[in-house]
């Protein structure tokens, strides 16, 4: 040893690492945060400063006519939803959740237009809603006068008694899978849509959206854009409509609403 000190600047060995290390420092994140992210088409990723926190995936208001996102307001939904909510069958719950759906169905399994379609429903997302309609966290002038009333046993009836048939509409063989359905867009931490709401997976508590109507999907995920719904757990779906353009949202819906016939979900 020549008995000079390591971390000294007299030490080249010392200087040329952290120089080095520095470099490559710099050119992946020039690299990371701005030449790829440049690269790309989408409206947000254009100029460097949106490219970078694109990339760090700080959300923006990137495109231009993008719709002011209004604050979350009023009450927030109470309810946590677990794998194991209403999992079981409980033929009983469902005997009582059909002599309480009779004024259900004239609206949700015939007029689908704007209410959604709850045959083979998931019975954890029925709950779910009910009880945020009763509650208020979330709000329609029509569902929040027909769940006045009912009992939290009464709506876990209707979610068991929708959820049995596990009846949805079937795949058309003409449809073709939007890319934001099939692989959402990671650059705008969007996930894809199958993950949660079948195809892929499933999460607790999602709706199975085939067989909804266009106009049904693209009003809800406007909404939860807007900041309008927010009836959402950690703000995931406002979050995720918040970063899709109005083609995605456009086409999401509309392949979702192309599921015709009947097909049999398994248990």
């Amino acid at each position: 040893m020549d008995g000079k000190p390591v971390f000294s600047l007299t030490n080249r060995w010392l200087v040329a690492s952290v120089c080095g290390t520095l470099a490559v420092a710099v050119i992946s994140a020039a690299i990371g945060f701005v030449l790829l992210p440049s690269a790309q088409n989408d409206p947000q990723f254009r100029g460097i400063w949106n490219a970078i926190c694109s990339a760090a995936g700080v959300p923006r208001h990137w495109v231009q006519n993008e719709s002011t996102v209004l604050p979350a307001d009023g009450a927030v939904s109470a309810v946590t939803v677990t794998p194991q909510t209403l999992a079981g069958d409980d033929p009983e719950a469902v005997q009582r959740g059909g002599a309480l759906a009779t004024r259900c169905i004239g609206c949700h399994n015939a007029s689908q237009v704007v209410a959604p379609f709850l045959d083979g429903q998931d019975a954890a997302f029925v709950y779910k809603q009910l009880s945020d309609f009763q509650s208020g966290a979330r709000t329609n002038v029509i569902m929040t006068s027909m769940v006045k009333g009912l009992s939290d046993r009464d709506m876990r009836d209707l979610a068991q008694y929708f959820a049995s048939s596990k009846h949805l509409p079937g795949r058309a063989a003409t449809l073709s899978e939007p890319l934001v359905v099939a692989y959402g867009k990671p650059t705008r931490n969007v996930v894809s849509c199958d993950v949660c709401h079948g195809g892929i997976d499933h999460k607790a508590g999602a709706p199975f959206l085939d067989g909804l109507s266009a106009s049904y999907l693209g009003a809800q995920l406007d909404a939860f854009a807007a900041g309008q719904r927010h009836n959402d757990s950690g703000e995931q779906m406002r979050n995720i409509a918040r970063n899709l353009t109005e083609t995605e949202i456009k086409d999401a819906a509309a392949y979702y609403s192309g599921f015709k016939g009947v097909a049999t979900r398994m248990p």
